[in-house]
C-alpha cells in the first residue's frame, strides 16, 4: 500500500447528478456508482492498481470494484461522495466488507501515508501503531496464498537480479569485461529494476522496500559510485523509491 494523490472529482459528477443518484440508491439499492467516468477517475489516480494491495485491477481476475471507504449500507449519503470512493480489487473489497471505518478507523491511502503506520518484515506487513495493525487485520494484508507468497516471489526475483548485476560489475571493475556494452548493461539493469518500485508499478511498496534494504543493492550502489556510474537518474529513482518503501521491523 502506498500514498495516493486523489484527483479532483470527475466533471460529470455534478452536485445535481450526485443528489439524484444518491436518492435512487436509497430507494432501490441500485449500484449507482458503477459509472464509467467514476471508474476511469479512480483508476487514473491509483495507476490501475488496487488502493490496498496494489494488484493490477485491469486483470480479469482482479477487476475494479468501486470501494466505499465509509460503508455504503450505513453511510448512504456518502455513496457518491468522491472523497469516499476508492479503487479496489474484488478480494480486498470483499475482505473489508462492511467494516465501519468511522468507529474503527483504518488507513485511507488517499489521505494517510501508509508508510507512517506500516512496516515490513520477512514478506509480511505489520502495523507500527493501532491504525496500522487494524488495517492489516481488516484487509488481511498477510493473506498467505494471495499476498505473502507474491511478495516472496517478487523478493526472490529482485535478489537474483541484484546478484547478477553485482557479478557483471565485478567483471567490469576487474578488467575481465570492460566494454561499453557491459557497463551499460549494468547501469540500465539497475535502472529498470528500480522502476519496479515506482508508484506506477504493481506491488511498488514491496519492490521498493526489498530493493532499498537489500545488502546487494547497497553493495552495487557503492561499486557504481566508485566507477562514477551512479548518475542523476539513479539518484532520483532512489529518492522516489524511498517515498514508498516501508521501514523494516519485527
Amino acid at each position: 500500500m502506498i500514498k495516493l494523490d486523489r484527483i479532483p472529482r470527475p466533471v460529470e459528477l455534478t452536485t445535481k447528478l450526485q443528489g439524484e443518484l444518491t436518492t435512487e440508491f436509497k430507494l432501490t439499492g441500485k449500484s449507482v456508482w458503477n459509472l464509467d467516468f467514476i471508474k476511469k477517475g479512480l483508476l487514473s489516480f491509483s495507476n490501475d492498481k488496487c488502493c490496498y494491495c496494489e494488484a493490477n485491477i485491469k486483470e480479469e481476475s482482479k477487476y475494479l470494484e468501486v470501494e466505499h471507504f465509509h460503508h455504503k449500507d450505513k453511510y448512504k449519503d456518502e455513496v457518491l461522495e468522491w472523497e469516499n470512493l476508492l479503487p479496489s480489487c474484488k478480494k480486498c473489497n470483499g475482505t473489508k466488507n462492511n467494516h465501519d471505518t468511522i468507529i474503527e478507523p483504518i488507513i485511507d491511502p488517499s489521505i494517510v501515508d501508509p508508510k507512517n503506520h506500516l512496516k515490513y518484515w520477512r514478506y509480511r506487513i505489520k502495523g507500527v501503531d493501532d491504525l496500522g495493525r487494524l488495517t492489516v487485520s481488516v484487509l488481511n494484508l498477510n493473506d498467505q496464498d494471495r499476498l505473502v507468497k507474491k511478495r516472496f516471489e517478487i523478493g526472490n526475483a529482485i535478489q537474483d537480479k541484484l546478484e547478477q548485476l553485482n557479478e557483471l560489475i565485478d567483471d567490469y571493475i576487474n578488467g575481465i569485461q570492460t566494454s561499453t556494452r557491459r557497463k551499460n548493461r549494468v547501469v540500465n539493469g539497475i535502472k529498470n529494476l528500480m522502476k519496479e518500485g515506482l508508484p506506477t508499478a504493481i506491488y511498488s511498496a514491496t519492490s521498493a522496500t526489498i530493493i532499498l534494504t537489500d545488502t546487494e543493492y547497497s553493495t552495487l550502489k557503492s561499486k557504481l559510485t566508485q566507477e562514477s556510474l551512479w548518475d542523476k537518474e539513479l539518484e532520483l529513482l532512489e529518492i522516489e523509491l524511498g517515498k514508498s518503501a516501508l521501514e523494516l521491523g519485527k
